[in-house]
């Protein structure tokens, strides 16, 4: 029993070390400049410009005037 507990701890753990390396690995172009100070965060990506937005409100639906009456059933 302690056999399995052990192997099963060994293989989460190889596992878990497998993916942080892969996550690392695949992201070192990102990580290292940040280490450095240097983020891509920091930086400004897109230069923007004031916009104005104009709102105005208008009756979507009119009131209805009509009169519910009863019909024969045909």
């Amino acid at each position: 029993m302690l056999v399995l507990t052990v192997l099963a701890f060994t293989a989460v753990l190889g596992l878990g070390l497998l993916t942080l390396g892969e996550t690392i690995a695949s992201n070192l172009h990102k990580i290292a400049p940040a280490l450095r100070g240097h983020s891509l965060l920091s930086e400004p990506v897109l230069v923007t410009r004031p916009v104005t937005v104009r709102v105005s409100t208008r009756r979507v639906s009119q009131p209805v005037s009509a009169r519910p009456q009863l019909r024969a059933a045909a």
